[in-house]
């Protein structure tokens, strides 16, 4: 009986819902049964029928918007949406698959949470102090934001792999006071990384789709669109067309990160460089593995960085690109999906930073258990996941 009471949801706010969600009217209908066709969900975002309850919260699910959303009289006012590093003008937000846009909303809200979640703690939230232009030298933004990191050459290099090398840069930018996120469920070449250079507390978000060392890179050419203030949706493709402005930002943002993560100085006084005879002008595999190795770093990083210093060619670069592109792509139609405990796989979704908050805010008493769990996405029975870098709650 209940599944047939009609819902008086408001035709305005359906309409702003589904676009927001960047989805088409035959999209939504095929996430129904049989019985709701794009004929239907037209006549609902007309005011010409209403659909039932159950009908309003399938759409409450589709477009993951609370169900007391569609009764309001007027569409709430939208999260601003990152500039779009990878489109020409005028393809607009309908370039942004659903998946990606749900989890540029999922960052904006936490972000927003994590300034209430201050508020109510009665703490001001951590200063991003970092700044930049892009009239200075990437040289020059790099060593500052090394500098704010912390790390030395030395420390960089005793790291024993690149998960560990992930995690204490990824610890170091939290501690900048930057909400750093993991994106699951993104194709690679629809987004690498994120940011959202809002003050304070601005956010960032990677890839989990990529290797490590990928994501070490995305996190520190966008730590520089947080540093020039400019909030993006980035590939770093720099070949890719794209308006002249977007594309050097885009070529200035590489350049920064890779002097963040290998300076020049230290980078040509390695042995391997200094004694590397002029001509011919390629590299051993095993040469460039080790220096990937020693910075952990990508290879096609190493391989850019010999190019910008003009120690191999373009032709040497391309081609090692194209194979390394070829080699990823077979690892991961053969790799093996390592098993995560659903704790730990939203720790790393959510970052360090933003998890611990919520954990202070629950136990400060300004959360309910139900409500902790649901900033978290998690159930009670995960909660021992937790305890080891949150503590017992």
């Amino acid at each position: 009986m209940a599944k047939s009471v009609r819902a008086p949801a408001t035709p305005a706010v359906l309409v702003w819902a589904r676009k927001t969600a960047s989805m088409e009217i035959e999209g939504v209908a095929a996430r129904f049964p049989d019985s709701v066709t794009a004929e239907r969900v037209a006549l609902w975002e007309a005011g010409d029928e209403l659909p039932t309850l159950a009908q309003l919260k399938k759409l409450s699910e589709i477009y993951r918007r609370p169900l007391a959303v569609f009764f309001l009289q007027k569409a709430p006012r939208e999260f601003p949406v990152p500039r779009d590093f990878r489109r020409m003008p005028g393809e607009g937000l309908g370039a942004f698959s659903p998946a990606l846009r749900f989890e540029l909303r999922a960052a904006q809200e936490r972000r927003l949470a994590a300034l209430q979640f201050y508020d109510e703690l009665e703490e001001a939230p951590p200063a991003f102090p970092l700044t930049g232009t892009m009239r200075e030298a990437p040289a020059t933004l790099g060593a500052r934001a090394r500098e704010a990191l912390g790390f030395s050459i030395q420390e960089q290099f005793a790291w024993r792999n690149q998960y560990e090398a992930m995690k204490a840069w990824k610890t170091r930018i939290e501690g900048l006071g930057v909400l750093v996120f993991q994106v699951p469920g993104i194709a690679t070449s629809e987004m690498r990384g994120f940011s959202i250079s809002e003050l304070p507390l601005p956010a960032m978000g990677v890839n989990r789709a990529e290797s490590p060392r990928a994501r070490v890179f995305s996190m520190m050419h966008e730590l520089t669109h947080l540093m020039v203030r400019t909030s993006s949706v980035c590939d770093f493709n720099e070949d890719v067309e794209a308006p002249p402005e977007e594309r050097r930002i885009e070529i200035f943002c590489n350049a920064v990160a890779a002097e963040i993560l290998a300076p020049a100085e230290a980078f040509l006084a390695q042995v391997e460089i200094v004694n590397h005879p002029a001509r011919p002008r390629a590299w051993e595999a095993e040469t460039i593995a080790a220096l990937a190795n020693r910075f952990h770093v990508s290879r096609e990083f190493i391989v850019r960085r010999l190019l910008e210093h003009g120690r191999c060619t373009n032709d040497f670069y391309r081609m090692k690109r194209e194979l390394y592109h070829h080699q990823y792509l077979a690892n991961r139609a053969n790799a093996q999906a390592i098993p995560e405990r659903w704790g730990e796989k939203r720790q790393r979704i959510l970052g360090d930073a933003f998890t611990r908050l919520v954990f202070d805010t629950y136990r400060e008493g300004h959360l309910t258990l139900s409500e902790m769990l649901g900033h978290l996405q998690i159930k009670v029975k995960h909660l021992p996941q937790f305890e080891g870098k949150f503590g017992v709650i």
